[in-house]
């Protein structure tokens, strides 16, 4: 994978799991950033206020170095482990898996538990779709009225996406660009007299 790019997920998925008597649903979905996945793990909790476990893996960053593991009350190492074990077979980042389980009554033991969280995180990954995504770099840009439309077709020209925009005496636009494309067109809107800071 070049150093601009990273594979993450399509979508949100959601299976289920059955190990003996216990029954995992696990869920994978990708994330923005880490408080992106504490909303989407309250909430899937809501959903499931029963259940015994809510275990999860999300991996960060460019090149998958930020992650992070919870084996939630399971014993240590048979449950997030498995799943982050899941999530980097397949070279994501941006990317989560999160389990909940239902006791049925029968222990499962280490082993048994590793192999069904991670047997779960495979079939939601399996079901979810995976996609290259650009690696962007969000920056704001100011300018006059007479530059804006020359901006909004620079932008969209290399792949980027204006994420705000605010219109006072003058124009102020937060805008998502490919990572280097700011660095391209700095030079050529500095001429122009419009103003780039990183966000």
């Amino acid at each position: 994978m070049s150093a601009d790019r990273y594979r993450t997920l399509v979508g949100t998925t959601e299976v289920t799991h059955r190990e003996m008597a216990s029954k995992f649903i696990a869920r994978a979905f990708p994330i923005p950033d880490e408080n992106g996945f504490k909303e989407h793990l309250s909430l899937f909790e809501k959903e499931h206020p029963s259940a015994r476990h809510s275990c999860y893996a999300w991996v960060l960053g460019e090149a998958g170095e930020q992650y992070r593991t919870n084996d939630a009350g399971e014993p240590s190492g048979t449950a997030g482990k498995p799943i982050l074990r899941r999530i980097r077979s397949l070279e994501l980042s941006h990317a989560a898996v999160i389990v909940v389980r239902y006791f049925g009554g029968t222990l499962l033991g280490k082993a048994g538990l590793v192999h069904a969280y991670g047997e779960a995180a495979r079939m939601a990954l399996a079901e979810a779709g995976i996609k290259e995504q650009l690696v962007m770099e969000r920056a704001i840009i100011r300018c006059g009225y007479d530059r804006i439309d020359g901006v909004k077709a620079d932008v969209v020209g290399n792949e980027g996406t204006i994420v705000e925009s605010r219109f006072t005496d003058s124009c102020e636009l937060v805008i998502d660009l490919p990572k280097g494309s700011t660095v391209r067109l700095r030079p050529k809107w500095s001429v122009l007299g419009i103003e780039v800071e990183p966000h």
